[in-house]
C-alpha cells in the first residue's frame, strides 16, 4: 500500500507479481480433471483388488451399476464439449436455464412413469420457478415441449395426484411470480415491460439482437460448438434407434424428437446466439454417452471412428502448421503458445493411435482427453484475446457518457469487436443499427457512434461532433474456424458524440488535443519555414 500499487506485492523495495488469473483457471480446471481422474482410478483399482478377494459380490455390484454407464459416459461427453467447457467459466444465465430445464424435463419424465412419489410435482415447480427467474418464459416453453413429447409418445396424462399437482403450483407461484410482484410493487412496471417484452419478445421478433442469421444457423453452431463429440451424432441417432431394446429406441426417439421441436422456435427466432443451444446439450450428450457405453460396434462404426479420428488428427496438423500470426498483444506468453503446440502434437498423435485399433472405452477417452485443448484456449488464449479487445472500455465510456447524458442513444453501422452485446449487458444500452448516420449526427438528439476511421473524418465537419476514443481492435470473427484460416489485420474503431458534454475526463482530453493540434500546427510551420 505504501508503494501505491496494489496490483503486486512489495518486500524491500522489490515488486513480486503474484500468479496470474489465467494460470489460476488453468490450474484450478486442471486439477478438477485431475481429481476425477485419480478418483476413477483408484475406484477401479480398489474393485479390482475386492474382485480377488469377495468375487460374487464384486459381480453383483458391477451388474448393479451397469445401467449406470451411459449416464457416467454422457457426463463426461457434457464436461468436455467444447460449448460447455468455454462457457462454464463465464457467469451468465443460460447456463442456470439448461440446468434448470434439465431437471425440470427429468422430473416430467419421472412423472409419466407409475406411481411417482409425492416429491416429483413440487420439485418440478420449484424447478420451472427458478427457470423462470433466470430466464423468464424460455424456461417453461423448453420443458413445455419435452411434456408434449411425452403425451404424445405416452398416450396418457401424467400419473400426478391432484394435491401433489397443487404443491407444484404453489412453488411455482412462490419461487416465480412472487418476486415479479414484489419488484411491481416496489419499481412499477417498467422493469417488467423491460425483461419480458424487450429482453425476450424483442429477442425472437426484434431487430435488436444479434439479427440476420440463417434459418440453419444452429446446425453449424452445434457441429463447432459440440466437438470433439458432434461428428459422431448422426451415427449415434441411427445406431440407437435400431437398437434391440425398445426402451433405448423409445428414449432416443423422446430425445432427438424434443430436441427437433426445441429448434423449431430457436431457428425461426430473429435473434440467433450460439449459446441458446445450451439447453439441448446434455439431452444431446445423453444419447452420446449411450451410443459410446452401451451400443455394440459394427463395421460402419469403425469405419466412422477411425475417418473422423484421422481427419481429426490432420486437421490439428494443419491448424498448427498454417494459422496465420496473430498480432501479440493478442496472444498470450510463447511459453503457453510452445505448450498449446505441443498438446495438439501429442493429441494427434494419440487419434491416429485409436484409429488403429478403434474401442468406444479408447475413443471416449481419447475424445475426453482432447479437451486439453479447449482447456488451454479457454484458460489462455480466449482471456488475452478479450484482454486485447476495445469492448471493456467501450463499455466504461459509454457508461461514463450515459452519466452526463442519461438520454443519449447509440448508432453504428458495424460492429466489428461485437461490443453492443457487452454495451447492452453492462449498461444496459440498445444499439440502433444503420449506415446511414448523417441524419442522426446532425440532429438535436443526443448520439453516440461507433465508427470507422473514414466515417469519424467525414464527422469532424459537423460543428457539434466531438471525438471520444480510438480503439484498435480484432474482429469478433477471428475466434471462429474462417476467422482462424483468415486471420485480418487489426483495425481502427472510433467513438464519438453530436453533444457536448460536463464530463471532466472529455473535457480534460478535449483540452489534451485542442494543445496537440496546436503543436502539431506550429511543427509544420517550421518545416515549411526551413524549406523555404
Amino acid at each position: 500500500m505504501a508503494a501505491g500499487d496494489v496490483h503486486e506485492l512489495h518486500c524491500r523495495g522489490l515488486a513480486f507479481r503474484p500468479m496470474s488469473t489465467e494460470w489460476l483457471l488453468f490450474l484450478h480446471l486442471a486439477g478438477a480433471f485431475l481429481f476425477v481422474a485419480g478418483a476413477v482410478a483408484a475406484a477401479t483399482l480398489r474393485i479390482a483388488a475386492m474382485r480377488r478377494e469377495r468375487p460374487s459380490e464384486i459381480a453383483l455390484l458391477m451388474r448393479a451399476a451397469r445401467p449406470a454407464v451411459p449416464l457416467i459416459a454422457g457426463g463426461l461427453v457434457l464436461a468436455t464439449t467444447l460449448a460447455f467447457l468455454s462457457l462454464a467459466r463465464l457467469a451468465m444465465s443460460d447456463m442456470l436455464l439448461a440446468l434448470f430445464t434439465t431437471i425440470s424435463v427429468a422430473l416430467a419424465v419421472r412423472a409419466f412413469r407409475p406411481d411417482p412419489p409425492g416429491w416429483t410435482a413440487p420439485a418440478l415447480g420449484l424447478a420451472l420457478g427458478l427457470g423462470f427467474l433466470a430466464k423468464g418464459p424460455i424456461a417453461l416453453l423448453v420443458p413445455g415441449l419435452a411434456v408434449v413429447v411425452l403425451l404424445a409418445q405416452r398416450r396418457r396424462r401424467p400419473t400426478i395426484r391432484l394435491p401433489g399437482a397443487m404443491l407444484g403450483v404453489l412453488a411455482f407461484v412462490l419461487v416465480a411470480l412472487v418476486w415479479f410482484a414484489l419488484v411491481h410493487r416496489r419499481m412499477g412496471a417498467g422493469p417488467l415491460a423491460y425483461f419480458f417484452l424487450r429482453e425476450n419478445l424483442e429477442r425472437f421478433v426484434g431487430e435488436a439482437y444479434d439479427v440476420g442469421r440463417p434459418i440453419w444457423f444452429y446446425l453449424p453452431a452445434y457441429v463447432v460448438g459440440g466437438l470433439p463429440w458432434s461428428v459422431f451424432l448422426p451415427l449415434a441417432l441411427v445406431r440407437l434407434l435400431r437398437d434391440g431394446d425398445r426402451s433405448v429406441r423409445d428414449a432416443t426417439r423422446f430425445l432427438a424428437s424434443w430436441v427437433a421441436l426445441v429448434l423449431i422456435p430457436l431457428s425461426l427466432s430473429r435473434g440467433k446466439i450460439d449459446y441458446y443451444l445450451l439447453p439441448l446439450y446434455p439431452a444431446l450428450s445423453l444419447l452420446l454417452g449411450r451410443y459410446l457405453a452401451g451400443t455394440p460396434w459394427r463395421r460402419l462404426d469403425r469405419a466412422w471412428v477411425r475417418v473422423s479420428l484421422v481427419a481429426g488428427a490432420a486437421g490439428l496438423a494443419v491448424l498448427a502448421a498454417r494459422l496465420p500470426p496473430a498480432p501479440e498483444e493478442w496472444l498470450p506468453s510463447p511459453s503457453v503458445r510452445a505448450f498449446l503446440l505441443v498438446t495438439v502434437a501429442l493429441i494427434a498423435l494419440a487419434f491416429l493411435a485409436v484409429a488403429a485399433r478403434p474401442t468406444p472405452g479408447r475413443l471416449l477417452a481419447v475424445l475426453a482427453g482432447s479437451a486439453a485443448v479447449s482447456l488451454e484456449l479457454a484458460a489462455f488464449f480466449l482471456p488475452a484475446f478479450v484482454a486485447a479487445q476495445p469492448n471493456r472500455r467501450i463499455v466504461e465510456d459509454v457508461g461514463r457518457e450515459r452519466v452526463y447524458r442519461p438520454d443519449l442513444a447509440l448508432a453504428l453501422c458495424s460492429d466489428p469487436p461485437r461490443a453492443r452485446r457487452d454495451v447492452l449487458f453492462h449498461v444496459r444500452l440498445a444499439a440502433v443499427e444503420r449506415c446511414d448516420l448523417w441524419p442522426l449526427a446532425a440532429s438535436e438528439r443526443p448520439y453516440l457512434f461507433l465508427l470507422r476511421p473514414a466515417e469519424d473524418a467525414s464527422f469532424r465537419g459537423i460543428p457539434a461532433y466531438r471525438h471520444i476514443a480510438t480503439y484498435r481492435t480484432l474482429p469478433a470473427s477471428a475466434l471462429t474456424f474462417p476467422g482462424l484460416l483468415r486471420l485480418p489485420p487489426p483495425q481502427d474503431m472510433v467513438l464519438g458524440a453530436n453533444f457536448a458534454t460536463t464530463d471532466p475526463v472529455a473535457l480534460r482530453k478535449k483540452n489534451k488535443e485542442y494543445r496537440q493540434e496546436i503543436h502539431r500546427g506550429w511543427r509544420d510551420a517550421a518545416r515549411a519555414a526551413r524549406r523555404r
